[in-house]
């Protein structure tokens, strides 16, 4: 799953977890596009997509970690669980490391791929017309917290395919711990 959401268009061209504009950016997208700027909005939103792509490889040493950490009573949990019951072992170690890791490392990529400058750009063509409401974000947090959405999202179906799908036990690992369910 970090190889795929880690991967160009991991996110951007996966309509299940694509990142959309917040909010409030939809809101200054519908004022601007009648004055022929909404163009700047759908590359805003492939940047923050590519801001949390660039961020996923990280999760693999935590996830790592959370494993080396687990306890027999964790694993007996997991295993007598439902089928996400992994996946929230797992989001209860890491969502706040993740997101303490991934932040610098978003906060970068939007700066690097263009997506601050456009967004204050975008941001100063608004703040032009009359009456609008403010429309600020923190588009740092918001990549991180609906990137940690999508992860999770598909650790989930993951976890779901390989208890109920003896195919997806390929690895002599998992047949050995499902072998015997």
């Amino acid at each position: 799953v970090v190889g795929q959401l880690g991967a160009r268009d991991g996110f951007n061209a996966d309509p299940t977890i694509r990142i959309p504009l917040p909010r409030t950016l939809v809101v200054m997208r519908q004022a601007l596009e009648p004055l022929g700027m909404g163009a700047m909005f759908g590359e805003l939103q492939t940047r923050l997509n590519r801001a949390a792509e660039v961020a996923t490889p990280k999760a693999k040493q935590l996830f790592l970690d959370a494993i080396g950490e687990m306890s027999l009573v964790d694993a007996r949990k997991i295993y007598d669980g439902p089928d996400d019951a992994a996946t929230r072992y797992f989001q209860s170690k890491m969502i706040s490391p993740l997101s303490g890791q991934w932040e610098p490392i978003v906060a970068q990529s939007l700066d690097d791929v263009g997506a601050i400058s456009a967004y204050e750009a975008a941001l100063g063509e608004y703040a032009k017309l009359p009456f609008v409401p403010d429309a600020r974000a923190n588009l740092t947090q918001y990549v991180i917290e609906k990137g940690l959405v999508g992860l999770f999202h598909y650790i989930a179906q993951e976890e779901a395919a390989i208890r109920n799908n003896p195919l997806k036990r390929s690895t002599k690992l998992l047949q050995k711990v499902f072998g015997a369910r």
